[in-house]
């Protein structure tokens, strides 16, 4: 995360060792809402939903005692909620973790609800990119989403003090991992950084979404395009070594170790925790969690970014990191 100072680099890097030993997680999401305003191909909410939802304290509440170093409010659509800024405020601590992002599919994005929610205390926003054109309307089932990001995302871009305030995020499906270099193109054409993910067939139980048989022939080719446009300086997040990470998982059909409910999970709209989005298990404690899921936890179907990114070792975290870690060592240069 290339906006991080040196003071937040030490913080997150002190939290996170903490949160290891002491069994807490590294990121939490908040699904602060499973209603959407998209319906879209790979995921299980879409459109209205009935649900209970806590209030913003509740929530402030759940993310205290769980202290996360990097917390996202996600849903569903959490701009659908009106109070997000509140939810925001909340959970925050300005200046402080957790990190928080934001996770959006942009129908409800503007500048303002941007820097209303900036003000609020978040750090970043993320929002989800499928296709580097129209194509992404068709998968979210949002007529014109891709036009109205072309413009706002970019006058976005334009008028933040940080660009990597706001940032693209794409899983990787074979639906569209052929094209996963021309979104890296769009990104840099739009003034912001990108992130990676990997599609799991376990919100949908569809595997035509993942990259097997024919397609894996060349999917190497594909991470290597976006690989090769990162060392030309442009704009992605994702490490080559995740990158290949993804395309081990691909080509292996899985990859074990997983960590949910320790180094990551899911707090639902009504306060329950969850293990992770794919898995329908509901605790009202994390202690119970660790106890009732995670010691006996054998899944290996899905490796997201934020699998990827909370179970590295010290040295992969390092590695991945060097920038921040610069930034700890030389804080002169800040």
């Amino acid at each position: 995360m290339p906006n991080i100072s040196g003071a937040m680099a030490a913080r997150m890097l002190a939290r996170g060792i903490r949160n290891r030993i002491q069994n807490k997680p590294l990121s939490v999401s908040f699904e602060i809402t499973h209603a959407c305003t998209a319906n879209c191909w790979h995921c299980n909410w879409g459109g209205p939903i009935k649900e209970e939802r806590l209030g913003a304290e509740e929530y402030a509440a759940i993310c205290r005692e769980l202290r996360p170093v990097v917390s996202h409010a996600s849903g569903g659509e959490p701009l659908a909620r009106g109070d997000v800024y509140d939810i925001v405020d909340a959970m925050t601590n300005k200046g402080g973790l957790p990190w928080m992002i934001v996770v959006t599919n942009s129908s409800n994005l503007t500048p303002e609800r941007f820097f209303r929610l900036k003000d609020s205390g978040m750090h970043q926003l993320s929002t989800s990119l499928d296709f580097p054109d129209e194509r992404h309307d068709e998968f979210r089932r949002i007529p014109g989403l891709f036009d109205r990001m072309a413009k706002v995302v970019p006058e976005i871009a334009r008028r933040s003090a940080d660009k990597d305030d706001l940032l693209l995020n794409v899983c990787i499906t074979a639906w569209n991992y052929r094209d996963i270099g021309d979104m890296v193109r769009v990104a840099k054409d739009w003034g912001v950084p990108i992130n990676f993910s990997v599609y799991t067939h376990l919100r949908v139980q569809d595997r035509t979404g993942l990259i097997e048989g024919d397609g894996l022939d060349g999917l190497a080719e594909n991470i290597q395009e976006v690989i090769d446009l990162r060392n030309a300086g442009y704009p992605v997040y994702t490490t080559p070594r995740v990158l290949w990470k993804f395309h081990r998982f691909l080509t292996e059909g899985g990859i074990p170790g997983c960590q949910a409910g320790r180094r990551f999970l899911v707090i639902n709209p009504d306060g329950r925790l969850t293990p992770c989005a794919m898995v329908m298990a509901y605790f009202d404690r994390q202690e119970d969690m660790l106890e009732k899921f995670t010691k006996q936890n054998t899944c290996e179907q899905c490796y997201i970014s934020t699998r990827a990114n909370t179970e590295k070792s010290f040295k992969e975290f390092v590695q991945d990191n060097s920038d921040a870690f610069l930034k700890i060592l030389t804080p002169w240069r800040n």
